[in-house]
């Protein structure tokens, strides 16, 4: 090998190091899934954490990106994340990072999670300029607070409630995250992603 020192880690070395809040391993047989399906983890998001199976909707993807947040899973929110999103970065590393230090919602405790509109019922989706199809979900979180965060304006146990408009895109049968029109009763309205 060329050069001095180790060489740098791969990104599966990287993700491996990451803290995860994931349930202890026999719990996901029995323990509800953070996205509030009325299923087990097991039943529900696992499976698609896991690669058992791929998002064959947008309520898929929806409910497990949650759940990804909810438990850490840093890998999973970037496989599920189109390269149209604002997000996406080529640079696996890079990106897995910064996810790490301050992408994963660490001073927050996952509440809720509420669909409120997915375009299925009044075909606003279609397809987008590149011919792939898109489809739209409009969801409430409710986060709570773990710690006092003055730089969030928020006190320990305090909820925050976001409402977003996400978009989603269809690529090869799969579904992924593309964007967001997000509003918060704490931030003023700004469009992320």
């Amino acid at each position: 090998t060329k050069g001095f020192g180790a060489p740098p880690p791969t990104l599966d070395d990287l993700l491996s190091s990451f803290p995860n809040r994931l349930p202890p391993q026999h719990d996901p047989d029995i323990i509800s899934c953070p996205c509030r399906s009325g299923l087990t983890y097991k039943e529900c998001c696992r499976p698609l954490h896991s690669l058992e199976r791929e998002c064959t909707s947008k309520v898929d993807v929806l409910r497990s990106r949650y759940s990804a947040f909810s438990y850490r899973l840093i890998e999973y929110v970037m496989r599920s994340t189109h390269p149209t999103c604002r997000d996406y970065r080529e640079d696996k590393v890079a990106w897995a990072k910064d996810l790490n230090k301050g992408g994963m919602f660490d001073s927050f405790e996952f509440v809720d999670l509420t669909i409120i509109d997915d375009d299925d019922e009044n075909n606003e989706g279609g397809e987008d300029e590149d011919g792939e199809e898109k489809g739209y979900v409009t969801f409430k979180v409710t986060l709570r607070a773990r710690e006092d965060k003055p730089m969030y304006a928020t006190v320990a146990g305090q909820e925050t409630v976001i409402t977003e408009k996400s978009k989603f895109i269809k690529e090869k049968g799969v579904w992924k995250y593309a964007s967001g029109e997000v509003q918060s009763d704490r931030l003023e309205n700004v469009k992320l992603n």
